[in-house]
């Protein structure tokens, strides 16, 4: 007995030095989040170009007045022939297409007169030293040096067809550059993939833009993929430029650029074309202003919204929309500029060894409401736990470890934290301080795998989202598994065979049935809400969301206090009234709550005072409509 209690105490230290530990990690976290204020506007210039087309206004004008914001970036995308030519920096023609026609450049009629134009081929006039160049660098990094051909008189022949070419990126024209630059903005160049790039040209392709610090891929597919990622990473951080990644939107070899990237990723938010369509710009605005505070994203990339979706005046109501986002940044204590450099580094070994020990003792103690276990067994299982722990990290499998150690946390502490609170003997009163006090108790209980899960994922990885939580939705339905289970088990009598088959043997009415199919749907929904990819949110509920957010500031999880914290005080409210016959029910929907808070910090992406402050207006919110449904059940169930 005495050997009992001595184990018990060693495992109860453990834990407690686990949370030690990873409360110092989440410090850590928020120290280096506390330095994040500045973030980076970058304005699409090929939709600005057609707003001012529109209203047949100078663009200059209007780059300056973006300026005067403290806007400094610009994203351009890679020049085209058909860009080029548009621009009178190249003249551009089919062999064929010489031959047939008659044209005013006399270098053309010269080759004409030689024999030297052949039908197939594609031949571009380019008088400026600087644009030929970089044209014939991209074009042999592209197709091979045996490829073009440079035949005088500032022509260059290049063996493939014209339709073939159109569509290449052929870097960031001069005149860009020099026209930007004089205004007082950086470049953000938009590069799109090419099949034709491979492990032999990817790196003169990226040596071309070296000088820009941040590239951002356009279309679906990132530079090099599938077969030559590695290649890319190494020569952008050999040539210092990061890798800016649009979040939520797919482009396919994103996930895998960012691993090979390591921390060298920018987060960027953008609102693509077809959705600003759909979207007002309040609505716009609010995004872009949400996304640094909310998912710590240091770079926003605003495209204009364009007629026919605006009647008139497009130049003067983009200008005041640029002009209240950044009103709207500087408002939540952000400021305009540049990213901060910083990073958390990886989460040692013997701190992943300590926070993984908390998380598998305290499981044990999740399992002992399930079945006996011994202190001993307790030991040895978590000394076998150490050893498997150290070999996975000793064979280089820590990543694998951390995610695996922050699921099992994920899944252990709200059901733990739920299930402690309503074992014990609810006292027989209506004062509304008892389950006030027991929903307390719970997410106390629950933070304490806060700390351990926030410790867990504290690195570089999770925190720039190069990785990211695993199984969100395993992790929402499995506590509520194991709470109902509990609560089953508590109705009946002899073993958990017996126990089950007693529950099955109740007789429920057919709207009980019914009622039970709609909850069914509810939790469906819930489930496929979760994640960036899930059900579109109906009009309504943003316009409620709104509200939360204009009055809160940081808005609740509606699950947590419409939802989790009611049902929990109605389950205490049947314990108080010794009615167990649908705890188990109630219970398991009210779990949702202590789920919700903590799935809140499983978004590594999202700041610690951000996810902290969402459980607290949850938890108000929750005890304000708790209350409510407490003083309900109190005046109208009376059996």
């Amino acid at each position: 007995m005495q050997l009992n209690k001595i184990i018990k105490g060693l495992l109860v230290l453990i834990v407690t030095a686990g949370v030690v530990g990873g409360g110092y990690l989440a410090y850590q976290r928020f120290a280096l989040e506390s330095q994040l204020h500045n973030v980076q506007i970058c304005i699409d210039l090929r939709d600005l170009r057609k707003i001012a087309a529109f209203e047949k206004k100078p663009l200059t004008p209007i780059l300056k007045e973006i300026r005067k914001m403290g806007i400094t970036s610009i994203g351009v995308f890679e020049e085209t022939l058909p860009d080029a030519n548009a621009m009178g920096e190249v003249y551009y023609a089919s062999g064929s297409g010489i031959l047939r026609n008659k044209f005013p450049i006399s270098n053309f009629k010269s080759l004409i007169s030689k024999n030297k134009i052949i039908s197939d081929r594609t031949y571009i006039y380019a008088p400026s030293a600087d644009s030929r160049l970089r044209i014939g660098f991209e074009l042999k990094a592209l197709l091979g040096k045996d490829k073009i051909k440079f035949l005088g008189g500032n022509i260059l022949e290049v063996d493939e067809s014209e339709s073939e070419l159109r569509d290449v990126g052929l870097g960031i024209s001069e005149i860009q550059k020099n026209y930007l630059s004089k205004l007082g903005f950086t470049i953000i160049p938009r590069v799109w993939n090419d099949s034709r790039y491979h492990i032999g040209n990817i790196d003169a392709k990226v040596s071309a833009l070296k000088g820009h610090e941040l590239l951002i891929f356009d279309r679906e597919e990132v530079l090099g993929y599938p077969d030559s990622l590695t290649t890319l990473a190494a020569a952008l951080n050999r040539n210092k430029i990061k890798y800016g990644y649009i979040e939520i939107v797919k482009q396919d070899g994103d996930s895998r650029l960012k691993r090979l990237m390591e921390k060298n990723v920018l987060r960027v938010h953008s609102i693509p074309e077809d959705e600003l369509k759909k979207i007002t710009r309040s609505e716009a605005i609010r995004r872009f202003c949400r996304a640094p505070m909310e998912r710590k994203v240091q770079v926003l990339y605003v495209r204009p919204f364009l007629p026919p979706q605006l009647d008139a005046q497009p130049v003067q109501f983009n200008l005041s929309y640029f002009k209240d986002v950044v009103a709207g940044l500087k408002a939540a204590g952000f400021s305009i500029g540049k990213p901060v450099e910083g990073a958390m580094d990886s989460v040692r070994g013997w701190q992943i060894m300590l926070l993984g020990a908390a998380v598998i003792i305290t499981t044990l103690f999740l399992l002992e409401y399930f079945m006996r276990i011994s202190a001993l067994w307790m030991l040895a299982i978590v000394v076998v736990a150490w050893l498997v722990m150290a070999l996975m990290g000793t064979l280089g499998y820590s990543l694998l470890l951390q995610k695996l150690l922050a699921f099992l946390a994920a899944i252990t502490f709200p059901s733990y934290a739920l299930i402690t609170a309503l074992s014990k003997k609810v006292p027989n009163s209506p004062s509304l301080m008892n389950p006030i006090l027991i929903i307390l108790s719970i997410i106390g209980e629950l933070y304490i795998g806060i700390f351990l899960l926030v410790g867990l994922l504290a690195d570089y990885r999770f925190m720039s989202g190069i990785e990211t939580f695993p199984a969100i939705k395993l992790a929402l339905l499995i506590p509520m598994a194991i709470v109902a289970f509990f609560f089953i088990l508590q109705q009946g009598k002899g073993n958990i065979k017996q126990r089950l088959q007693q529950f099955f043997n109740i007789e429920v009415k057919l709207s009980v049935v019914a009622i039970g199919l709609l909850a069914l749907g509810a939790l469906v929904v819930l489930v496929a809400r979760s994640g960036n990819f899930s059900i579109p949110v109906p009009g309504f509920e943003k316009s409620f969301r709104g509200l939360l957010e204009t009055l809160l500031f940081i808005r609740p999880r509606t699950k947590e206090f419409l939802v989790g914290y009611p049902f929990i005080f109605l389950a205490i409210f049947f314990l108080r009234q010794k009615e167990i016959k649908w705890i188990w029910i109630l219970a398991a929907i009210g779990s949702i709550a202590p789920i919700s808070v903590l799935n809140s910090f499983c978004h590594i992406h999202t700041p610690l005072m951000v996810s902290v402050v969402r459980t607290i207006n949850g938890l108000v919110l929750g005890i304000i409509i708790g209350a409510i449904v407490w003083w309900l059940a109190g005046r109208f169930i009376k059996e």
